[in-house]
């Protein structure tokens, strides 16, 4: 008997302790995730990455409380690709579709307008020898792109940042078309 009370007492002072350094963890920070302490791990656009976490939509992100992103009308600034594919004609694809989709949003620009810069830090062609990779295949198989994009005010300081990698399709074009409509889905919640 007195050894079952030593155990439900050591289990209950166990839990209290434990339970709530859990459940007052912050949100993932992009500086301790394995990701960032790769070896390969390519710094792009932006400059500080100490204050990143990660997010629903997006990979890892930082944004400015004070800021309503979803009131901004969003352009196109620089355009960079470090990936190791060096082609001209997926930056100029790249800086289309994010374009293409600033163009289309519901937002009036009545607080102001953003400017994306926008980094390549990753690209893949599609593999069809990947598929044969376990249980994952099919989808490593697919076209991927990270790309990372910092908004930036009228005075050039950062509103927001995000570094986002996606996989789709056969193509890079539909992979880019995966990272942006993530991205928006964030910026039009928040």
């Amino acid at each position: 008997m007195p050894r079952k009370l030593l155990l439900c007492c050591a289990f209950l002072a166990l839990t209290t302790a434990v339970l709530p350094a859990i459940s007052f963890a912050g949100p993932k920070q992009l500086v301790d995730s394995r990701d960032y302490k790769d070896k390969d791990f390519k710094q792009c656009v932006i400059a500080d990455y100490a204050d990143m976490v990660a997010g629903d939509d997006v990979e890892w992100l930082w944004t400015n409380p004070a800021q309503k992103l979803a009131e901004y009308k969003l352009k196109v600034g620089k355009v960079e690709n470090k990936s190791e594919i060096r082609s001209k004609s997926m930056v100029e694809s790249v800086k289309s579709t994010f374009s293409d989709v600033f163009a289309d949003q519901a937002a009036k620009g009545a607080t102001g307008t953003l400017t994306a810069d926008l980094c390549i830090y990753e690209a893949q062609n599609m593999n069809s020898a990947k598929a044969w990779i376990p249980f994952v295949g099919l989808h490593q198989m697919q076209a991927a792109i990270g790309i990372e994009m910092v908004l930036l005010d009228e005075h050039d300081k950062p509103v927001a940042k995000f570094r986002h990698f996606a996989r789709e399709g056969g193509q890079i074009e539909a992979a880019t078309q995966e990272v942006v409509s993530d991205m928006m889905k964030y910026i039009a919640k928040h």
